[in-house]
């Protein structure tokens, strides 16, 4: 309870979109994620690391291992994985650290809590590929943040958020160009469309996915 009896405000979602030059900036990192050898590596790259933002300032922890409890994670549920890191040029760019204030800034995280980045890049190549292949689901945390960086040659990929499981999307829409929401993890559930590349050849979209615990 806050002074005068002021309760804070509940935070439910919050659309954006980052700036032009940290688009510019962190395009490029993702042509360098290296292979995924668990379940979902035939049709994504990864890294994954975890990190602070203290005072402006981002550091890095050490890392560690990313599992998931198949009572949320249905399709790759109880797998412990192992990720290489986010690069240090990509920690050291000032993008970067842009998707961590607006995580914080928007979704009222506390300065210092451990936010959880998975870089993502989801191709396609002369086949469907699941985005999403949960489903509609939650990731097990109070807040996520979804950054979409890029779409090339590809159809489909619209991220969704839903009031419930087995509900209809109430937002359904093809982030790009570092369009982002920002959820209640524990209110809403989301999911993605398959893509399918355009012309035949490969096609993919660029992610980061941040995620944090606040209580």
């Amino acid at each position: 309870m806050l002074a005068n009896n002021v309760t804070p405000t509940p935070f439910y979602l919050e659309l954006g979109q980052l700036s032009p030059d940290s688009v510019e900036h962190l395009t490029p990192t993702f042509n360098d994620l290296p292979t995924n050898p668990y379940a979902d590596g035939q049709f994504r790259l990864r890294r994954y690391s975890c990190f602070t933002l203290h005072q402006e300032k981002l550091s890095r922890l050490p890392t560690k291992e990313f599992v998931q409890d198949d009572s949320i994670n249905h399709f790759q549920g109880n797998v412990v994985r192992r990720y290489p890191e986010i690069e240090e040029h990509t920690f050291q760019d000032p993008g970067f650290v842009e998707l961590f204030k607006h995580f914080r800034e928007m979704a009222d995280v506390k300065d210092g809590t451990l936010i959880e980045v998975h870089q993502l890049r989801i191709f396609a190549d002369h086949q469907l590929a699941e985005v999403a292949p949960e489903g509609v689901h939650q990731d097990g945390f109070d807040r996520i943040g979804i950054y979409v960086m890029q779409r090339h040659n590809i159809k489909g990929g619209k991220i969704n958020v839903h009031l419930e499981e087995n509900s209809p999307a109430i937002i359904s829409h093809a982030f790009d160009h570092g369009e982002f929401v920002i959820l209640n993890d524990r209110k809403f559930f989301h999911s993605a469309n398959p893509i399918k590349p355009i012309d035949g050849e490969l096609g993919y979209m660029d992610i980061f996915v941040l995620t944090a615990n606040i209580y």
